[in-house]
């Protein structure tokens, strides 16, 4: 196992090697991945209610309607990390389950004992937005 620096690092070269660079949808993933339950965070990706703080999390636009003010898109993902308001990246559902694919593929192989259960919630959420 290594520390956990390393292991933030392995999962943005990741994104990388991948061709997926939207910074902070990259930053918010890996920090899910290496500071919290990563599979509390997935559970909550599947029941669209994923952590939240003042600095790091995930709103999906279906919480807005159309006519607020703030409202990002239909079907769309935003990320933030950091203070900035600017400080946020918009992903369709179909490049939030490609992001996801990656952080879990990365999170399964650093943690062999929870592969299961991580591609089992990335099964649920691609079947949940007909990605496939």
């Amino acid at each position: 196992m290594q520390n956990r620096q390393d292991d933030y690092q392995l999962i943005i070269d990741g994104f990388k090697k991948s061709g997926r660079t939207k910074s902070f949808v990259t930053a918010v993933l890996a920090r899910f991945a290496v500071d919290y339950d990563f599979l509390k965070i997935l559970n909550g990706f599947y029941n669209e209610n994923v952590l939240r703080r003042d600095t790091i999390g995930v709103i999906y636009s279906d919480e807005y309607d159309e006519y607020d003010e703030g409202y990002f898109g239909e079907d769309r993902v935003l990320f933030y990390f950091g203070v900035d308001e600017d400080w946020y990246d918009i992903l369709t559902y179909d490049e939030l389950c490609e992001y996801l694919q990656v952080v879990c593929e990365i999170y399964a192989d650093i943690h062999e004992d929870k592969a299961k259960e991580v591609y089992e919630y990335m099964d649920k959420i691609k079947k949940k937005y007909g990605v496939m």
